[in-house]
């Protein structure tokens, strides 16, 4: 038994010798570890990796992008909806703003990003907006909207609003019911897009955020994995989670 013991110590301590990199970005995902548990029960607020919490031995080559999804729009998504009220519903989603947050699910320092992305949709606008008041240089972009969806052709009866909401997305998904807005496959290659536009960012000044959307951050974190980023938290799917990823050069 201490023998086994003996070769994994052995096996780690030459992993690390061998592997700095690995060695660095297991120590920040430690540092975010605590967090993430805590995420699961109570709203948490992070912050980036900061020089002089000592984390990495050179923090000059350390990147990290903060992905944060918007807050909850600042309308009615419950009740029945006919198929034309439903049509108004995406409209709206699409246009409004968001409640005010409840808690800041990010701290900056001042002047620690030099700009603050979001998507050109209000929800997106509106959160950081209401959460970063002392940033001036917000920019919206469309290549972080959320992927498109339009309401699928059926009588117009009475359903439940989710039942067309998530009817319609998943038709798109399949393939179907993409007529007059992208298809899923160019909604893909946009996130693939976003994503290197996101690296150069962090790689040109190493630290980025981003405030955007669900489904578009999902893939945005599936290829900054492909990419060679690491995930150090998960904040899960709700409204103003947070997803943190980083690279160590």
């Amino acid at each position: 038994m201490q023998s086994k013991f003996t070769t994994l110590l052995f096996f780690f301590i030459s992993y690390s010798i061998w592997n700095p990199v690995s060695a660095q970005l297991d120590v920040v995902k430690k540092h975010y570890k605590k967090f993430e548990k805590q995420s699961k029960d109570v709203s948490v607020t992070l912050r980036f990796i900061q020089e002089e919490m000592n984390l990495v031995e050179n923090f000059s080559r350390l990147q990290q992008i903060v992905l944060l999804r918007h807050g909850e729009p600042a309308l009615n998504k419950k009740g029945w909806r006919k198929r034309k009220e439903a049509i108004r519903f995406i409209a709206q989603y699409d246009s409004v703003g968001v409640y005010p947050p409840e808690h800041v699910p990010i701290k900056l320092s001042a002047r620690e990003v030099d700009v603050i992305f979001t998507s050109t949709l209000n929800r997106s606008i509106s959160t950081a907006e209401q959460l970063f008041q002392g940033f001036e240089d917000q920019r919206d972009e469309s290549i972080f909207r959320e992927f498109e969806r339009k309401v699928f052709s059926f009588f117009n009866i009475k359903l439940p609003l989710k039942w067309w909401t998530t009817g319609s997305r998943v038709f798109w998904l399949m393939g179907f019911n993409k007529k007059g807005i992208e298809s899923f496959s160019e909604a893909k290659q946009r996130a693939k897009e976003a994503a290197i536009f996101l690296e150069t960012h962090a790689s040109e000044n190493g630290k980025t955020l981003l405030v955007s959307h669900g489904l578009l951050n999902h893939y945005l974190v599936k290829y900054l994995k492909k990419n060679g980023w690491t995930q150090v938290f998960d904040g899960g799917k709700d409204y103003l989670s947070q997803k943190i990823l980083v690279k160590y050069k």
